[in-house]
């Protein structure tokens, strides 16, 4: 044996040495110390039912080397295991799909994760979630949308999209579905319509169904649906209507209506947008003779400048979209803004700040997202279930501008207006020129 191997036994032999010491007098982190008892268990204080499980409140012994409370149950068929620290004085189990009365075994776990004697307690949860909640499915422009209604937990759930393009059986067994997953969801609103676009308009069976995050799921959903074909209006179609009770009038030319559909938005806004300099009293309006007889799906907006003046002056914050065949101007004074009869309101909307506004309504912080959500513009989609006759027919787009960044707060104030650009999008059905 050479010198070098007898330097190296030396060496290891006495690092073992060294390592059987230190766990002789120290002991290891990964061993147990017998000297710790098993612990106390801890007592129930109270339980609560809520949807799809319980908050189980508990009273933890004063014992140093108690580090936390465990939670043994069957879940929907499983076993599973709910841990709480020491610091915690309430266990949560959730995730249940009844509301069948269940077993909950609770023992004190020590540091060398030996447990108590358990205390059993027995749960009854509410209806989950994946239960109460409902989906349906509804034709819509460019595709298809699913309602989501009694999510009353607001719960997080995730709605699955499905379409099969085999018609030839719709009550066929939904094991013999050949679906294909469409897209997924999300939401954790009590009530909400999502929609999901860029569908082609053809025909076929669309499925849906909500899944927890606990995996449950619930009924698939279907329905045979043609999504509405949509597409951008043209804009060489358009024309100023200059009907005889417009109130907003283009005070330049350079600054004339037509700039609202011109496909320009000079990052300064200088003559690419509509500039109305009068001092007009709010709200105001002009009326746009789209050239076409259509339903209308959504309207892309822009500021003036994409990046000039973000959410401050005479940009226009909130404002909304009316529709008529054949508008007379006359005024009827009963009326809404007394518009004729002919008009039908197909949206309210506000210039949207990723931020938010302030709790009193004003600006606040402007942060880069809402900088670059401005220059961006924003997409208002229209809703026939808050808005009834959304999807009526129109030949007339009537733009109402209900306040500026500068009037917002100020009924009936004063003030120009400035917007950049308007783009209609929906169905066209005939065209007029």
């Amino acid at each position: 044996m050479n010198k070098i191997t007898l330097i190296s036994l030396f060496c290891s032999t006495m690092l073992c040495v060294a390592c059987n010491d230190g766990a002789n007098e120290f002991g290891r982190i990964d061993q147990k110390d017998e000297n710790i008892p098993i612990p106390s268990p801890v007592t129930v204080e109270s339980v609560r039912s809520i949807s799809g499980g319980a908050v189980i409140k508990v009273n933890i012994p004063d014992d140093d080397n108690i580090k936390g409370v465990i939670a043994k149950y069957t879940r929907n068929g499983e076993q599973v295991n709910t841990k709480i620290s020491r610091y915690v004085d309430s266990l949560t189990v959730v995730g249940f799909v009844d509301t069948k009365p269940t077993t909950v075994e609770i023992a004190s776990i020590n540091v060398n994760e030996e447990e108590s004697s358990p205390v059993k307690v027995e749960i009854t949860p509410l209806e989950p979630a994946i239960s109460l909640a409902t989906a349906t499915l509804y034709q819509t422009f460019g595709g298809v949308k699913v309602r989501i209604d009694g999510n009353i937990p607001k719960e997080n759930l995730t709605i699955v999209l499905l379409r099969d393009t085999d018609l030839s059986d719709f009550e066929k067994p939904m094991s013999q579905m050949k679906w294909e997953q469409v897209t997924t969801m999300f939401t954790a609103a009590e009530q909400i319509t999502l929609s999901r676009r860029n569908i082609d308009p053809v025909e076929a069976i669309f499925g849906a169904y909500i899944r927890d995050r606990w995996g449950n799921v619930s009924d698939t959903v279907k329905k045979i649906i043609t999504p509405l074909e949509e597409v951008k209006l043209d804009k060489t179609k358009f024309r100023d209507a200059k009907i005889k009770d417009d109130n907003c009038l283009a005070s330049k030319a350079t600054y004339s209506v037509d700039k609202l559909w011109d496909d320009l938005n000079d990052p300064q806004g200088k003559g690419t947008n509509i500039f109305d300099s009068q001092t007009v009293t709010m709200p105001a309006w002009l009326t746009i003779d789209l050239g076409v007889l259509t339903k209308l799906s959504h309207i892309k907006t822009l500021p003036r400048g994409r990046g000039y003046m973000p959410y401050n002056g005479s940009q226009v914050r909130r404002f909304e979209f009316w529709g008529s065949e054949n508008p007379t101007g006359e005024t009827v004074s009963d009326n809404e803004h007394g518009f004729d009869n002919t008009w039908f309101l197909l949206g309210r909307f506000e210039q949207t700040k990723p931020s938010g506004y302030e709790s009193d309504g004003t600006v606040g912080v402007i942060t880069q997202d809402d900088r670059a959500y401005w220059a961006n513009g924003n997409d208002f989609e229209f809703n026939n279930e808050e808005y009834p006759h959304a999807f009526d027919q129109l030949r007339y787009l009537r733009v109402v501008f209900m306040d500026t960044f500068k009037t917002y707060g100020y009924p009936g104030a004063t003030s120009t207006i400035q917007m950049g650009e308007l783009t209609p999008y929906g169905q066209v059905i005939k065209e007029y020129r």
